[in-house]
């Protein structure tokens, strides 16, 4: 019976595909075969074309590794070490990984390996060398692409819309040329922006859109408005390109993403300082000028749209809550009127919530609010009243005559203990007789402890209360004046001062004070931050 081999290929890149070197890697791998008398079928080729072998995730490879625990193949044939991978920590992961699975790793260029530790010195030499010879092409290649820079030689075949790559091998190949057809709507979409009666993106990409006669770029299916944005800045239809503007940024692995959930797992791009950029002339599509203008617009409506909106004031900011979902309602401003609504309430809302509608006007909610807090800054007794309804937990509650107590048993503890260390020493109690009794009365110790601990707490917590109380009344006093006509600045400061949050629901809302709980609260006028805060109704 033949032994069943299964064959795998490797090119790295785009351009060795086309070269057809995958074509001779698999000739060359099927004679291979054939002389040890090996059967290959067609079902066991696994190529992975213009893929990286530094890494292993690679759809050649990972079908040859699952249908290697499936005993559809013994022996796996591939031209090099190199091509099974070009670092030798992953070399020898997978061929521990095949050993492993009873399947025999052989390579075209190099002898049979044995398995002892000479062979498997030889082997671990040549991809050492394998990965050194990665990395000194890689170093070439990028020193050799950025001379070409310097020599004003474009390096890059991805043009931007609006142009085609020669390629090198043609008459005075290696640059970028004008597709006058791509061009003209180029042109067209910078006059539309700038012209005198000048278009937003969106209006443009709809326009581009029922116009079929225009196709999209290549990477896009459909005008879009970012597709039309990205256009727009592209300063090559100037006459100039840059190369060597980013850089790899190594330190991003592993770091929080800017958006969304978890971490990066892959290598990161930054962009480079100016100085080193390399300008390489380009055909100009459109004058500086009009690149200019455009570039302008952009900012300035970057500046002014809705995300960037500066104009409107919310006082009520993060304070107003959805009573049906719990989500913060979201301010927006019609005809200088401020509304605050909850957007989750249909399609965005949790599948188990039913669907709801909360919304409520500025100029509904802040008046009945400020009323709330103006009774609550005439009257600081209030605050008092707060806590007095607040409950006390009753096991941390401790009488003075209690405390007396707790205190002359620890010192009785303490007698204890060294009587119980005495009779130890003078050998009159075995060793784990001692043990026992003492992690008793440490334990009862510890007990002890933690009641005086919370007895101190709350003492200090009572002072802090009372300390705070005259405080605030002194507070409220010096205000008196200003809540009569307060400015918006003055009630924006005042309401999150004294509010946690407001629930609004149907045709009610409850106001959510601040209570303080401990000496370091928002409440005392020159405190700034929150260590501890309770909410009340």
């Amino acid at each position: 019976m033949k032994t069943i081999a299964a064959l795998y290929a490797r090119v790295s890149t785009q351009r060795q595909e086309e070269e057809a070197t995958i074509a001779s890697q698999i000739a060359a791998v099927e004679a291979y075969a054939q002389s040890r008398g090996y059967m290959i079928q067609k079902a066991l080729y696994f190529v992975d074309e213009a893929v990286s072998g530094a890494k292993l995730d690679r759809p050649g490879l990972d079908r040859l590794r699952d249908q290697a625990s499936e005993g559809v193949y013994q022996v796996v044939v591939c031209l090099s070490p190199d091509r099974l991978a070009r670092q030798y920590a992953l070399q020898a992961l997978l061929l521990e990984e095949f050993r492993r699975a009873g399947i025999q790793v052989e390579f075209v260029n190099q002898p049979p390996v044995s398995d002892n530790p000479q062979g498997q010195l030889l082997l671990g030499i040549q991809g050492l060398f394998a990965e050194y010879e990665r990395a000194l092409i890689t170093e070439r290649m990028r020193r050799g692409r950025l001379h070409c820079a310097r020599q004003g030689r474009m390096v890059s075949p991805q043009t931007p819309y609006g142009y085609r790559y020669i390629l090198k091998d043609e008459p005075n190949g290696g640059h970028w040329e004008i597709d006058e057809r791509e061009a003209a709507i180029v042109r067209q979409i910078f006059d539309w922006y700038t012209g005198d009666a000048p278009m937003c993106i969106y209006e443009i990409a709809s326009h581009l859109e029922a116009a079929k006669a225009t196709t999209p770029p290549r990477q896009a299916k459909r005008w879009y408005a970012s597709t039309v944005g990205n256009i727009l800045r592209q300063a090559q239809y100037t006459g100039q390109a840059f190369y060597n503007r980013t850089q790899n940024a190594h330190h991003e692995v592993g770091q929080p993403r800017r958006t969304g959930h978890g971490r990066r797992k892959a290598i990161g791009r930054q962009p480079r300082p100016e100085a080193e950029w390399i300008t390489i002339p380009t055909p100009a599509i459109i004058s500086p000028e009009t690149w200019q203008a455009a570039q302008e617009r952009l900012r300035m409506n970057s500046q002014t749209a809705s995300r960037n909106n500066k104009r409107h004031v919310y006082r009520l900011r993060g304070l107003l809550v959805c009573a049906a979902c719990g989500h913060t309602l979201v301010g927006r401003t019609y005809k200088d009127q401020v509304t605050y609504s909850c957007i989750y309430g249909g399609k965005n809302g949790a599948p188990d919530l039913p669907t709801h509608r909360c919304s409520i006007a500025e100029m509904v909610v802040e008046p009945l609010i400020w009323q709330a807090m103006t009774e609550l800054l005439q009257n600081p007794k209030l605050i008092a009243q707060a806590w007095l309804t607040t409950p006390d937990d009753p096991a941390s509650i401790v009488e003075q005559g209690e405390k007396e107590r707790l205190e002359n048993r620890i010192k009785f503890l303490d007698r204890q203990q060294e009587r119980l260390l005495d009779l130890f020493q003078e050998e009159h109690l075995e060793k784990d007789a001692y043990l026992e009794r003492k992690q008793r009365l440490d334990q009862e110790q510890q007990a002890i402890q933690n009641r005086l601990h919370e007895a101190d707490q709350k003492t200090s917590l009572e002072q802090s209360k009372q300390a705070l109380l005259a405080e605030f009344e002194q507070y409220c006093q010096r205000i008196q004046t200003n809540l009569a006509n307060p400015t918006p600045e003055q009630k924006q400061e005042v309401i999150r001062l004294l509010i946690d949050h407001v629930v609004v629901g149907n045709g009610e809302i409850v106001i959510k004070h601040i209570v303080p709980t401990n000496d370091d609260c928002r409440l005392k006028p020159r405190r700034k931050s929150v260590k501890s805060v309770t909410s009340v109704y």
